[in-house]
């Protein structure tokens, strides 16, 4: 993107903004993972990062740590249009498991899943041993995938995993939301 997607402006707030917003509804608290740049907020509380450079795992750490639930929603700031109901169904998924992680085109979504905020450890092990990998992550947990056709209950047009990581994807979201609001 060449800069930070969360304060990408997004109808008189940021895209950071937008998303707490679609998903503060259904979740009982919000922590944003961001270091010294986010503060905290009436809709969210902000926690630092203890490992710099650690990328999404490292603000999973950071989130895993303060949160007060024995499980934590993970979405990244860049999925404008994650689907509130696809919470309930992922929370109801995990079970037992480590995670319950969203199989989308073949691919694990591990930037829009549940997971045990219990992992903590494990993810701080895994980040002082070099692996900020999410998929390397998963591959070492025990992981409940929800295939697609269960996910199209919740989510019809899979709209959830939709990223922003270009300029061209971020205004071509722009104008999309002008004939469509999310």
């Amino acid at each position: 993107m060449g800069r930070d997607k969360a304060s990408l402006p997004v109808a008189g707030r940021t895209l950071l903004e937008h998303v707490v917003d679609r998903l503060s509804p259904v979740v009982d608290e919000v922590l944003v993972a961001g270091g010294d740049q986010v503060a905290s907020t009436l809709r969210f509380r902000a926690v630092a990062e203890e490992v710099r450079g650690g990328g999404p795992l490292a603000g999973m750490l950071a989130g895993f740590q303060a949160a007060r639930s024995p499980h934590a929603w993970v979405v990244a700031c860049d999925l404008p249009d994650v689907e509130p109901d696809l919470g309930e169904l992922l929370f109801s998924s995990i079970g037992q498991h480590d995670a319950a992680v969203p199989w989308v085109g073949g691919r694990a979504q591990g930037t829009c899943a549940v997971y045990r905020v219990d992992l903590a450890p494990r993810v701080r092990i895994a980040l002082f041993r070099g692996s900020a990998s999410i998929l390397s992550f998963l591959g070492a947990s025990r992981v409940r995938y929800i295939p697609e056709d269960a996910l199209l209950q919740v989510d019809p047009s899979l709209r959830s995993f939709t990223n922003l990581n270009t300029p061209e994807e971020y205004e071509r979201w722009l104008r999309a939301r002008e004939t469509s609001p999310a």
